[in-house]
């Protein structure tokens, strides 16, 4: 009786550890495509510059975006537009210039939702011509997802991010005009998903 009850133990401890290592093998092989797939939500502070015109613009601001479309995005710098709040609720923008402590209405800019991270992990569960490829930025391995953006818009042909390799973290996202040109760029900080 003993002797069952000890394989029987045996038995049920071996099945732990293999099922365990399974598991830490299926987190081990998380792709980059599981990050886009997973996504529901992110905050980062983000550096976006605006490279259409001669002289770059850039931005300094939070965005917290979720993949349902909605989002709020808080200016941070340059200083004359600190804290202009953009809100959507999936439907519409609201605009918030605390300077005159007045709230205008917008409609969607298709450039607005182009510089959100939720707005290419969307395509990329839709887009069947996505390029893939293994890199490196600033030394550190990363992987870039590239692919085409829908529609007849001239500045906003393609795009292109790029995801730290061991984290699976992103580091920055590229707008190109349908030239290859660099319009938007979008380097993001203190990035956190799915909190």
């Amino acid at each position: 009786m003993q002797i069952k009850k000890l394989v029987l133990v045996s038995f049920l401890l071996v099945m732990t550890l293999v099922f365990y290592g399974c598991n830490l093998k299926g987190k081990a092989n998380s792709t980059s495509a599981d990050f886009f797939k997973d996504l529901n939500q992110y905050e980062a502070n983000v550096t976006v510059t605006f490279l259409k015109d001669k002289q770059p613009n850039t931005i300094k601001m939070k965005q917290i975006a979720k993949t349902d479309g909605t989002y709020e995005m808080t200016v941070l710098g340059p200083e004359h537009l600190k804290d202009v709040k953009m809100t959507c609720d999936g439907q519409r923008v609201l605009e918030y210039y605390p300077s005159i402590n007045r709230t205008v209405e917008q409609q969607m800019s298709k450039a607005q939702n182009e510089i959100l991270l939720t707005s290419f992990a969307k395509r990329y569960m839709t887009n069947e011509n996505i390029k893939k490829q293994e890199t490196q930025l600033d030394g550190k391995k990363m992987i870039t997802y590239e692919m085409s953006i829908e529609g007849d818009f001239k500045y906003l042909s393609k795009e292109k991010i790029w995801l730290e390799e061991k984290n699976l973290t992103p580091v920055q996202m590229v707008l190109y005009d349908d030239e290859g040109n660099i319009t938007i760029e979008v380097i993001y900080n203190d990035f956190k998903y799915n909190f």
